[in-house]
């Protein structure tokens, strides 16, 4: 039997839960291989929240109603350091607003992985932008290039004149299965090889440049990360950080950044 756990965070997010939650359900129904998912649910927001969608012989779900917004990362650290990924065959960790396809757990389950297999980065679909937002980024960043990124969210005018001119000229490039750098965050694989060369998730950053963190941790630790579009989910569209006003938005990824080059580029 594989053993799946879903550390999943929400906040404010109710309707987007909801559909993650059946997703879940209705993907790990049609698994036909012999399969248990235990999905986590750290709750970020003021209030708590009863379970969606019930218990089944394939299905439990545990909620963590933490009264609090820890971030992403944060929620996620909590949760494991009360329920260890080393228990689980892989430990996904998202956002709520994706949707998995039928097949999912079907391919997962069935899926190769190496010795040396760290992170498996899937199919991402964004209906929004009409492309797969994986790979996130191919080859690691030099220094300058972060640097630059630090400059530009330093002054959020810079970088909104950044994002209605550079950044929309990039072209968007279609990739094969391979090795990467670093996958999108919004829904990330990592095998149980991943937690006992790298110990659970410990980034002290409340948003953002997860990826690089997840990256430098498989770098440094000699694992791999694939690209796998064969197994694939869905963008339902930045259900929380959507919402973020410019400067928040800003301020969140400066200190991001500058934690990233602080501990990995010094």
């Amino acid at each position: 039997m594989k053993k799946i756990a879903i550390y999943c965070v929400n906040y404010k997010s109710y309707d987007a839960l909801h559909n993650y939650l059946r997703s879940l359900e209705h993907a790990a129904s049609h698994s036909q291989e012999s399969l248990a998912v235990n999905i986590l649910v750290a709750d970020n927001t003021d209030d708590g929240f009863l379970p969606i969608v019930a218990d089944s012989p394939t299905v439990s779900i545990r909620v963590f109603p933490f009264h609090e917004n820890l971030g992403y990362f944060g929620a996620i650290h909590k949760m494991m350091e009360q329920v260890s990924p080393l228990e689980f065959d892989y430990a996904i960790i998202s956002n709520v607003d994706v949707l998995l396809d039928e097949d999912f757990f079907q391919r997962l389950t069935r899926y190769e992985a190496t010795a040396d297999l760290g992170w498996i980065a899937p199919q991402i679909y964004s209906n929004l932008e009409e492309r797969d937002r994986n790979p996130k980024i191919m080859q690691r960043y030099p220094k300058r290039k972060l640097q630059v990124l630090q400059t530009l969210f330093r002054f959020p005018p810079l970088y909104n004149l950044y994002t209605h001119t550079a950044y929309k000229s990039k072209k968007l490039a279609r990739h094969s299965a391979g090795e990467i750098y670093a996958g999108h965050g919004s829904f990330i694989i990592l095998t149980r090889r991943f937690f006992c060369e790298c110990g659970i998730i410990d980034y002290p950053v409340f948003l953002f440049c997860e990826e690089i963190y997840l990256g430098e941790q498989c770098r440094s630790h000699g694992l791999k990360v694939r690209y796998e579009p064969t197994l694939r989910v869905a963008d339902a569209e930045h259900a929380s950080t959507g919402t973020f006003k410019r400067s928040k938005y800003c301020r969140y990824n400066l200190e991001a950044i500058t934690y990233i080059l602080k501990t990995y580029y010094a």
